[in-house]
């Protein structure tokens, strides 16, 4: 009896500890009475509270400013052609015809003659970046580049097949023809032939673009190497797969895993799947949680921990 009285006596001074405890303990992060930053999660502690700057900015939790991750270690935002920085985050765009692929920083081509065969009258090219107009026997472009003219055989003008501009014939005042080339492109110096620049479809490159004497020279983004096309960039231990295979690996083949390794899950679409912080690994995204949370197993969820207090209470 003497027992029973014991442990009911601790019992109910345990009641009591833990119902001071929801007393005393005013959770400030519910009641807006904490001075967090806007930018910063606060994290109710006993007695007390933590202020954790959000992802995306950097500070001790009551002053928070954005990371420019355009212009952090990454490079660029780990995007191969243009970063857009934005609040808490950034963003990779494409330049035109190109659009962005699954994993948010690489670029693709857009094939242009798929959509209305380009808007050319006759036969559509497609090119990396861009597309061109070409025409069948006996015609030429004309200068809007998709219409198709037929051709005369009369005199040397514009309409005769042998005027020998790569582009855009037009006719002189005192007779005869000069060439012109469409944007993007330079006259050569037989003032006929036309050279393409970066200017025109990132001059046929998936990345990079210099120009050079010679013409466009390719490169790549430094998590990529460059392809045995010259233009096309592809993932460093696929150009190892490559060259390791010389000529047997086709580009079809190269194509293939390079769609698949797009589909991994990366930190910048959606935060990876992430309830808080996402890092980017070689095997994909790898969650983590700030103090006070744990990781549940299904490796994105962050969940809060009970009071250090109470568990310690409770296990007594």
């Amino acid at each position: 009896s003497a027992r029973f009285t014991l442990n009911h006596s601790l019992y109910v001074m345990l009641f009591f500890f833990l119902s001071m405890l929801y007393v005393t303990d005013a959770d400030e992060c519910t009641e807006g009475t904490d001075d967090c930053h806007i930018d910063a999660i606060c994290q109710n502690t006993p007695k007390s509270y933590k202020c954790i700057c959000k992802p995306g900015y950097k500070g001790e939790g009551k002053q928070c400013e954005d990371i420019d991750e355009c212009e952090n270690d990454f490079y660029n935002g780990g995007c191969v052609h243009e970063c857009i920085n934005i609040p808490g985050n950034y963003r990779c765009t494409c330049y035109d015809g190109f659009m962005l692929a699954h994993d948010g920083h690489n670029c693709l081509d857009v094939d242009e003659c798929l959509d209305n065969n380009g808007g050319c009258q006759q036969i559509c090219v497609n090119t990396m970046g861009s597309y061109e107009c070409q025409c069948k026997e006996g015609f030429f472009l004309s200068d809007n580049q998709h219409t198709c003219i037929h051709r005369s055989n009369e005199g040397m003008n514009c309409m005769n097949k042998d005027h020998g501009c790569a582009h855009i014939c037009r006719e002189t005042p005192k007779g005869g023809v000069a060439c012109e080339c469409r944007p993007g492109f330079e006259l050569a110096k037989n003032q006929k032939d036309c050279k393409l620049t970066c200017n025109y479809g990132n001059g046929g490159c998936q990345h990079t673009c210099d120009d050079t004497d010679t013409g466009p020279v390719c490169g790549c983004h430094q998590k990529y190497a460059l392809h045995s096309d010259g233009r096309t960039c592809i993932e460093k231990d696929e150009a190892a797969i490559e060259s390791s295979e010389f000529n047997a690996t086709s580009v079809a083949d190269v194509d293939k895993r390079v769609k698949r390794r797009l589909l991994m899950e990366t930190c910048a679409v959606n935060n990876g799947g992430c309830d808080r912080t996402c890092k980017d690994t070689a095997t994909g995204v790898r969650c983590s949680c700030p103090v006070g949370f744990t990781l549940q197993p299904d490796g994105k969820t962050c969940k809060g921990q009970l009071l250090f207090a109470l568990q310690c209470i409770i296990s007594l």
